[in-house]
This record gives C-alpha cells, structure tokens and sequence, in this order.
C-alpha cells in the first residue's frame, strides 16, 4: 500500500506541476505572440479540452488494460507531449502541446485514482482521495514556481528536464504490483448514463474546476498590469495552494464522518461569495487574497465529490476507472470553459463579469442539492 501511494503520488503531483506550470508564463506568452486575454484563454484551455476529450475514453481503454497499465501509459503521453511544448515555437506548437498534456492527464488520473480507490475501504476513501488531492495540489503550487524559473532561465531546458524527469515516474510505476483489477459489465454505459445521481456528483467537480480557470487566466492578468512579476504572481498561487494541501485531507476525512455533502455545501457558499468579491475588488492585494479564499472553496468540494463518485460507482457495480474517466471529463470541462468563456466574457464585458457568473454556478448548485443522509453515501440529485 505504502509502495501504491507512492507511485499515485508523485504521478498526480507530476502533472497538476505541469497543468500549473503556464500560470505565471501566461502574460509572458501573451506579449511574445501578441495574444489578447482570448487568445491567451485557449492556450490555457488547451490542456482542458485534451483531457476533456480523453476523460471517457480513458476510462474504457483503463477497465480493459488495467490502473496500473493505464498509468504508465499516461506517464509516457505526458512526457512526449512536455518535450513537444519545450520545443514548441509558436502557438499553435505550444497549444497542441498543452492539448496532449491534457490527454496524457486524462489518462494518468483515470487510472491512479481507481488504482488507489480499488485498494481503499468505502469508509477511509475520503481521507485517501483527499491525501491524493493534497499531493496534486502541491504539484499545482510547484508548477507556477517551475514556470518563474522556465521564464527566468529557459523555458526549453526547464521542460526537457521536467520530460526527462516523467520517463523515471513511469519506469517506477511500471515495476509497482499491479493491484486489484476490475471488470467492465457490458451494460457499464447504460448504468452511468441512467444514474441522475452520478451525473449530479460530476457537476460538483465540475463547478470549481470553471471557478479556477477563471482565476488561472484573469489574475496572471490582471496582476501583471498592476506590475507584479513572474515570481510575485507565481508566489500568489504558491500561498493559495498551500492551504489546500494542509485541508484536503482533513476535508476528506470529515466527510468519510459527517457526509459528503456537508463540506461541498459550505464551499459553494464560499466560492459564490468569493467570486462575488473579485467582481467588486480590483486592487492587486485584494485579487491576491481572494485567491487563497477560492482555493480553500475549491478543496471543500473537490474532495468529498470525488469520493462520492467513487462511491456511487461502486454502488452501480461499474469500474472505478470508468467512473473516474468520467470525473476527468467533468474536471476537464471546466477548466477548458472557464479560461476560454472568462477570456471571451472578460473582453467583451471586462473581468467582473465571468467572475459573476462564476459566483452565479455555484450559488445555483448550492440551491439545487438535496439533502443526502448522514453517512454521505448516496450521490446528491440536482431538483
């Protein structure tokens, strides 16, 4: 198990570093390629719609091959797809780059998750998916500083180690024991698509997904007009960051306790407040600030929602692969919409408006959950 979460680790931690790593390299590229905030937003929401097409087809392709097969297949598409971006010279190099990236994620997180979840009891999978969520999280907070120094020094030879780097994770996944493994029942689709609840814990992760893409655009942004640098945007997110590492576990054990929903319930609140917030507030500090606020939001829901779609997976008796497939797509679609309708939204109506209707989604959902049992067991439905 220690051996498991070992390798679950460091391949989520390697690539939410590299999902994050654009964060503080966005104004930079905007201004070698003369992008406007549109332009910029589907560079960011490239590694977004590759994992967003990937998300469900990674899941079939990982219940036939296995996690553990799955993940070392994903870990060699992340490190081909990190040597293109290094070597990419226009934007259309980088934006099929970060594209593949997203495959690759798509791939690695189907199968690390089911890997981890298949070997975790119902009642301690909070706390283990939380601890997953930490680790990533930490790999989100590295990435930007691995961008400041891609931007200080060199962009190309940052990559190529970091390429060079993922080659290592893959050969150490590739000789981990394989796990459990799983079947995929031939009517696995129709018991997903027929489960309203398992659709309304996807929109749950869904959500703050469009929430930080918002941010992962507009706040590099806007900070780099009031003349922060690459390392002072890049500290900003180090600092949001670091509080979800120290709560997602905690987030994730309460809810194995309390219920899943108790915890998402107080994160759609804050996250609609917060989103609100940024609307009304320009000044750098406050924008700075409000960014360690939606990142607490954020970790109160993803947690708890990803194991409640695990939950509600096991309950329909269909792979955890597939079910996490499907949580990728959801996460993939939100961090693909939210850069590119905040960037469109953002130039046609200025930056308080994605915010707002970024605050609108999740106060909506917030009014929408049912109330679930106290175990957090069964998947909330949207009325």
């Amino acid at each position: 198990m220690r051996r498991l979460l070992a390798v679950v680790s460091i391949t989520v931690f390697a690539d939410a570093m590299l999902f994050s790593a654009i964060v503080p390299l966005v104004p930079v590229l905007s201004d070698t390629y003369g992008l406007s905030k549109l332009g910029a937003g589907l560079l960011v929401a490239a590694y977004g719609a590759g994992a967003l097409i990937a998300g469900i087809p990674s899941g079939m392709f990982a219940s036939r091959i296995g996690p553990k097969s799955t993940v070392v297949v994903g870990l060699a598409v992340l490190a081909v797809s990190t040597l293109a971006f290094s070597l990419g010279e226009s934007t259309v190099m980088l934006g099929a780059a970060r594209f593949a990236q997203g495959v690759a994620s798509a791939i690695t997180w189907c199968g690390a998750l089911a890997w981890l979840t298949l070997a975790t009891p119902r009642d301690q999978r909070g706390k283990a998916v939380g601890t997953i969520f930490s680790i990533a999280v930490l790999g989100f907070i590295v990435g930007p500083a691995i961008g400041a120094l891609a931007e200080l020094t060199s962009l190309r030879a940052t990559f190529l180690t970091i390429a060079g780097l993922t080659v290592l994770v893959a050969a150490f996944a590739a000789s981990s024991p394989a796990g459990q493994a799983e079947e995929q029942p031939p009517d696995a689709l129709r018991r997903i698509l027929g489960d309203r609840g398992f659709f309304a814990a996807l929109w749950l992760v869904l959500v703050p997904a469009f929430f930080l893409g918002v941010l992962d655009l507009l706040v590099p942004l806007s900070l780099d007009d009031a003349s922060w640098s690459t390392i002072a945007i890049a500290a900003t997110f180090i600092v949001a960051g670091l509080s979800e590492v120290i709560l997602a576990p905690l987030i994730g054990s309460f809810s194995d306790r309390r219920g899943r929903l108790v915890p998402v319930r107080a994160g759609l609140l804050l996250l609609g407040i917060t989103g609100l917030a940024f609307a009304a507030l320009d000044g750098p500090y406050a924008i700075a600030t409000l960014v360690i606020v939606a990142s607490i939001a954020a970790s109160l829901i993803f947690s708890p929602s990803a194991a409640l779609i695990s939950d509600r997976g096991e309950s329909a008796e269909i792979p955890q692969t597939l079910a996490f497939g499907f949580m990728n797509t959801a996460w993939a679609g939100g961090v693909m919409l939210g850069p590119f309708l905040g960037g469109a939204t953002a130039d046609a109506l200025g930056n308080a408006a994605p915010y707002m209707v970024g605050a609108a989604v999740a106060l909506i959902t917030l009014t929408s959950l049912r109330t679930a049992n106290a175990t957090g067991a069964p998947a909330p439905t949207a009325e």
